[in-house]
Formats: C-alpha cells, structure tokens, sequence
C-alpha cells in the first residue's frame, strides 16, 4: 500500500501544505494560504476563546487539510502530518524545547513530538521545534538546511559554508563537518519594513512590489546604498539621507526604494565572519534573492559563492521535514 504523508510548513506569516507520497517523494498536491502563526494567534486573541489556543490551532489546520485532501484520487489513507516553523513557539499550537547545536544534518538531533490523534483531530502530528544558541533562535530555517542537505549539489559533507537566508529575519548558518554550529539573526526584512512604511521615510520610498528585474538606475541606486553602509559612517545618520535624497531630489522615489534597500543589506553582508568557511551559499525563495546576490558579489568579491534558486527553497523545508521523520521513526522503530 502507498504511504502518504501531509508536509505542513507554519510560518509567521504563511501557511503550507504539501500531500507527498512518502515511498516516492512524488508530490500531489499543494496549497498555502495567509493563516501563519501570526495571524492565527491574533484572530485567537481577539476571539471570545472560547476554546484553547491549541484547539484553535487544531480546527485550522483540519479545515486546511480537509481543503487539501478533497478530491484527490489515491490509493491508501493519509493519517500523519509531519509540522515544523513557528507552530512550536510560544504563540503557536504548542510549544517546544529548542534543539542544542551542534544540530546534525541526518535529522538525529532535532527536537520532534508526536501529538496523537483524536476523534475530533483525526491525524498523527508530529511537531518540529527549532535550535537555539546561546543569544540566538530559529524556527524552521534549519528545516530547509536540512532539506538542502539531502543532495551534495547544494550541501556537501566536506565543505565548511556560511548559509544565508534572506527574509523578514534573515539568517546566517554556519555549517562544519556535517552540523550547524552556529548562527546569527539580522532584523534587516522587518526594519525595512518598519522605516518604508511607518517612519518618517515612508513618503520618501515607493515599494516595488514583485519587482525581479532591476533596470540601470535601481541597480545604480542599490550600490549606493552599500557604499554608504560602510561601518566608518553612522547607519543611523545615512538612514535619515533617504529623506533628503528625496527632499533634494537625489534620487526618485523608486531608487530610494532600493537605496535603502542597499543600506540595510549592505549593513548586513558586511557582518559576514567568513573565518574558515570556503563558501557562501545563498538561499533564498523570493525577490531578494538578486539583491543579495549583488551585495555578496560587492562586498566579498571572488569569494566562492553557491546559488540556491528559490525553486529549490520553496521545497526544502518539506523535504527536510521528511529527513527528520526518517530519523524519528528509526529512532522509535515505528
């Protein structure tokens, strides 16, 4: 009999379901939609919670896989879904402990409970939780790492890299020997965010929603950004040249855009500790992916610099979720 699986990957902000046969990783259908943890937890909040935040979490996620299971021609029943993200913080359907690093590639490591089903809830859970570091935390990244690592053509056992994740909270991994052993957060997404649309910057800035190709001046405009991230001159006096840039008309609004974009990310690339690390491996699912791939470029040049496409991200958390299953069900022999 085929064995299926429900992949759930539970973001922040977005929420992913993947039905996969486990036998041969074939993927048969997928959906997302806006109910991440954050906006799940808000609508609770509000709510007369009338039931528990988990229950909450539990109805969701049964209309979602209702939704998701509805019509699909197979043979054989799907009762476990495999969970990992924001689902495990403190807002989320429960709870976890955070995984020590070193935190192995093979999945061994991870932190992962098995929330039985019931007669309302009618699916085995299996829940990841995150790693943490002394001053430091993440939920779900490692999931993609790990993803990534199945193949050596973008995670190899024998080479030392620096992953960076660009997002709202962007990460930088440092992967030896086969485990995460460290790893940093930048805010630079969300203070980008914050200045564009809640600062005093916000009239200076126009958003470039879906913007992949950059033309001449935005490219232009993005590099001057960078120059003007160098650690010798105030960030916080250069953040405020966004609004005379515009004021003076230095640059357009558009550029400005990606001025400020080339601020933060410059600021942020520039932190890189590349001590004994031979590559920079970018990996990254949506439009930040080109910016991120000129600042490194910029900053570091020659430095060897591996490309993951955001075609092979936006599957990787899945995939990695799969591997830590693997792990899990030798481990417990089920």
């Amino acid at each position: 009999m085929e064995n299926y699986i429900v992949c759930c990957d539970w973001g922040t902000s977005v929420f992913r379901l993947q039905l996969v046969n486990n036998n041969t990783g074939d993927v048969l259908k997928q959906m997302s939609s806006a109910d991440g943890v954050s906006s799940v937890h808000r609508e609770w909040t509000s709510s007369l919670k009338a039931i528990s935040l988990k229950e909450f979490y539990l109805t969701k996620l049964l209309a979602h896989l209702n939704t998701l299971l509805l019509n699909v021609p197979f043979s054989g029943e799907v009762n476990q879904v495999l969970i990992s993200g924001m689902a495990s913080s403190s807002i989320g359907l429960e709870e976890l402990p955070y995984a020590d690093v070193p935190f192995s590639l093979d999945g061994q490591t991870a932190v992962i409970k098995n929330i039985p089903k019931t007669v309302d809830f009618p699916f085995n859970i299996f829940l990841v939780s995150g790693v943490k570091v002394i001053e430091d935390v993440m939920r779900g990244e490692e999931t993609q790492i790990l993803g990534l690592a199945t193949s050596s053509d973008f995670i190899d056992s024998i080479t030392d890299v620096i992953c960076i994740l660009p997002g709202t909270h962007s990460k930088h991994i440092v992967i030896k020997h086969s485990q995460i052993v460290d790893f940093k957060t930048y805010l630079t997404g969300e203070l980008f965010q914050l200045l564009s649309t809640q600062s005093v910057l916000k009239g200076s800035v126009e958003h470039q929603f879906g913007t992949e190709e950059l033309d001449e001046s935005s490219v232009k405009a993005f590099y001057r950004g960078i120059n003007d991230s160098v650690p010798h001159l105030s960030m916080l006096n250069k953040l405020f040249s966004v609004r005379t840039n515009d004021l003076f008309r230095v640059m357009t609004k558009q550029d400005n855009y990606f001025y400020l974009s080339g601020l933060l990310i410059g600021n942020e690339i520039r932190s890189l500790q590349l001590d004994e690390i031979t590559t920079i491996v970018l990996c990254c699912g949506n439009k930040l992916y080109e910016l991120y791939k000129l600042a490194i470029k910029k900053l570091h040049k020659g430095f060897p610099l591996k490309l993951i496409s955001p075609e092979v991200m936006d599957n990787a958390a899945f995939i990695g979720q799969r591997r830590i299953f693997d792990s899990y069900q030798l481990k417990n022999k089920i």
